[in-house]
């Protein structure tokens, strides 16, 4: 075990950051951290849901074209009422417990730790980005990238992403997408149900060819690929309908979420999303439709040949692959023109559970092989 990257873990997970919650008090612990150890530390204010929230970025080894970018997010996902006795942190075994151990404050602790043991040796400048409101949209490294001048010169640096893939490099993963489809109609007394126009009547047909184009999408999927599922994904993860049982529903709502394939044709895939629309309203006499479309995040797709890619399959015996999750990675790769892959402690099954957990183990390999990273690519 290695003490004080589990002290520090358990320091950044005491402090909730959960959504809702600002970012403001664990970037006051990181920052403290950082500073004493004669770091610059730039923090970049912004909001998301109304709260106030900030990024942090941090360099060790002065102004010059920095050699390693080690980034990672401060929120976590959120946790109900039922799960407040296992946000904090507490130690079981060979484990640390609590929400933001695996995902991703170990990995947060990580990276400051092989900064803090390596940060008299440097040759090259290393950058820690850490960043906001990545569980529910990424909004905080959208928010970094628009400033790229906060980081310093990143023209000859390399990026490691700090989420849990046991140290596995991961080069590739989906797109993350969505869209809000509200289907209106007209209220009605429920005694005269052909008196008004029902919403649930197109939710009904909506749902259906929804589905069905999931099907099609698989049955689309590329014959070779490294992405498990194969295609581009669709999931109907939020459906509302009407306000009583005795009332005609007037509104209905589903929240889709879609995963696209790298290269995949977003435009087609608006299209054909926005068919389904078409046709549930047109089952439906009276109800219209509106759709909101979010930003689609984009597919992350690292070339396997660069340099920091080759160092890490090297250095952890792993061979590249890809994860079903969606990361910060592309953003940083294409929005800061960095080479970029995520590898960090811990497994994605550990996380986002009720339970989660890392081990005591997992954290000192990741503190070693960020260690290693700043050795060879600032050193």
């Amino acid at each position: 075990m290695r003490p004080d990257v589990v002290t520090l873990t358990e320091r950044l997970v005491r402090v909730d950051s959960a959504p809702g919650r600002s970012t403001l008090p664990v970037v006051g612990v990181l920052a403290e951290e950082l500073r004493a150890l004669g770091a610059t530390v730039r923090l970049q204010d912004g909001s998301h849901g109304g709260v106030e929230q900030q990024n942090l970025v941090a360099r060790f080894g002065g102004d010059g074209p920095a050699g390693l970018v080690l980034a990672g997010h401060i929120d976590t996902v959120p946790w109900t009422e039922g799960q407040r006795a296992t946000i904090l942190p507490e130690r079981a075994g060979d484990r640390l417990f609590g929400r933001g151990t695996c995902d991703m404050k170990g990995a947060v602790a990580c990276q400051l730790e092989a900064a803090a043991a390596r940060a008299d040796r440097l040759r090259r400048p290393l950058v820690l980005a850490w960043t906001y409101a990545e569980e529910v949209g990424c909004h905080g490294a959208l928010h970094l990238i628009r400033d790229r001048a906060l980081a310093g010169d990143l023209s000859e640096a390399v990026c490691l992403v700090g989420e849990p893939t046991d140290l596995v490099p991961v080069t590739a993963h989906k797109g993350y997408g969505g869209v809000r489809i509200e289907l209106r109609g007209e209220s009605a007394h429920s005694s005269d149900p052909w008196a008004g126009a029902d919403a649930s009547l197109a939710l009904g047909t909506l749902l259906r060819d929804l589905h069905e184009l999931r099907e099609t999408l698989r049955d689309e999927a590329p014959l070779s690929t490294v992405h498990d599922p194969p295609c581009t994904t669709l999931n109907t993860g939020v459906v509302r309908a009407g306000a009583a049982r005795n009332l005609v529903p007037p509104t209905a709502v589903v929240e889709l979420e879609f995963r696209p394939l790298p290269g995949a044709d977003l435009a087609d895939l608006e299209r054909r999303i926005k068919a389904c629309a078409d046709l549930a309203c047109a089952s439906a006499p009276g109800v219209s439709c509106e759709l909101h479309w979010e930003e689609t995040r984009p597919a992350f797709d690292q070339p396997a040949a660069d340099r920091v890619v080759r160092w890490l399959v090297e250095e952890t015996g792993n061979a590249p692959g890809a994860v079903p999750f969606y990361t910060e990675a592309e953003l940083y790769r294409a929005g800061l023109s960095v080479p970029t892959v995520v590898c960090g402690p811990g497994s994605i099954a550990q996380a986002h559970r009720a339970d989660e957990w890392i081990t005591f183990d997992a954290l000192g390999a990741g503190q070693d092989l960020y260690e290693r990273a700043v050795e060879v690519f600032c050193c």
